[in-house]
């Protein structure tokens, strides 16, 4: 507890992964940090084309370019998965609770009247719906429920047995074309590099490296 750090040690605090030397860095590389893999990936490329680290930059962003090529194509499974399990969330919801859709849904679809005591879903309470909707509802639920249970299982044994599904063989197939463009590079890195996907915002729009500066998000720290 007597130890307290000095303002000199302070401000030698690193504050970027470009601060950090080869052994940290070649260690946080192994354990699956991005920011370490890419400043490990610019200090190849410096040492391969004799350019500073601000200049190393620019080939950076032109391997970040051939990498998200087809970003959009290659995210597309999650960006239906992502907007399939919402409307089809809030569906379910809807035709099981709400007064509207579920008289509209049970009458014209599912072929149900309503219970014998009532004359309109109007006088029936949120739960009554719900309790009226559950008798042909409750097996589409139930069902694709059972469905989805399935694919995880399926997705577990096959993950243990060291088949690689869909976001590996696709993240794989980003570093072999990265590797293959630019072999003038160690390949190890610019494969480890290549393995990793730009974040997105709510709207789905990714935010590529080559735009966020040497600061943010590729700082690492």
């Amino acid at each position: 507890m007597s130890y307290r750090p000095t303002l000199e040690q302070a401000e030698k605090q690193p504050t970027h992964v470009c601060e950090l030397g080869h052994q940290t860095l070649a260690l946080l590389a192994v354990l699956g940090d991005h920011p370490a893999r890419r400043e490990r990936l610019l200090r190849e490329i410096m040492c391969v084309e004799g350019v500073s680290w601000g200049e190393a930059h620019k080939t950076l962003d032109n391997i970040d370019d051939l990498v998200e090529r087809y970003h959009w194509l290659e995210s597309l499974p999650y960006r239906v998965g992502i907007t399939l399990s919402i409307v089809v969330g809030i569906s379910g919801i809807l035709l099981v609770f709400c007064k509207p859709f579920a008289y509209a849904y049970g009458t014209r679809i599912a072929g149900e009247e309503l219970p014998e005591d009532v004359e309109d879903i109007s006088e029936m309470t949120v739960n009554q719906v719900g309790t009226w909707t559950w008798s042909w509802m409750e097996p589409m639920i139930g069902v694709a429920s059972f469905v989805l249970l399935c694919c995880q299982f399926t997705r577990a044994q096959a993950t243990k047995m060291n088949m690689k599904p869909y976001a590996e063989l696709m993240l794989q197939w980003r570093a072999d074309r990265a590797g293959n463009s630019f072999p003038q590079y160690d390949r190890s890195m610019v494969r480890a590099w290549a393995k990793h996907m730009p974040r997105v915002g709510l709207n789905f729009r990714p935010v590529y490296e080559r735009n966020s500066g040497f600061k943010g998000p590729t700082s690492g720290l």
